[in-house]
């Protein structure tokens, strides 16, 4: 995506990373975790701030809040390199990701939308719908169409 990206900070696997969003309502530390579903062949991309819940004594991925920081561009754009970083580690898992509402699905949707051509070249993108049993059905994306989430796999050479 042709936009800033923020700096990140990842594990050895590349399964786990992390950035700080710098707006003008301060400094957030953002995760973004690669987590096994399932499907061994499918990672759900789990997204959000990272924050400290003392009754639980551990970081949590807080991925209700709404900072409202003015750079989501920015910070959509982290997020996408992380997917590039984590398929060129592991270039057979699929990516599947959702927001944890339905406007931050779309949000997503519009994101994939405007950047469609550039992330053709390396992905193919598909738009999933969730079906009995948590299954997921996919089709080709289609930016007019409403998805519960979306999958991303890194095309083959």
């Amino acid at each position: 995506m042709n936009y800033k990206k923020y700096a990140l900070i990842k594990n050895e696997l590349s399964t786990v990373f992390n950035f700080v969003s710098i707006g003008h309502k301060g400094n957030f530390r953002k995760i973004v975790v690669y987590s096994p579903t399932q499907n061994p062949n499918v990672y759900n991309l789990g997204f959000g701030d990272l924050k400290y819940d003392p009754s639980k004594k551990k970081y949590i991925i807080d991925d209700q809040v709404i900072n409202d920081n003015g750079d989501i561009r920015i910070v959509l754009a982290t997020v996408a390199k992380t997917a590039y970083e984590f398929t060129s580690v592991n270039p057979h898992i699929t990516i599947f990701l959702r927001g944890s509402d339905t406007r931050r699905t779309n949000t997503y949707k519009r994101a994939i939308m405007l950047n469609l051509k550039e992330l053709s070249e390396t992905f193919d993108i598909f738009g999933a719908r969730m079906i009995e049993n948590n299954k997921i059905i996919d089709e080709p994306f289609d930016y007019k169409k409403n998805y519960d989430g979306f999958l991303i796999k890194r095309k083959r050479i």
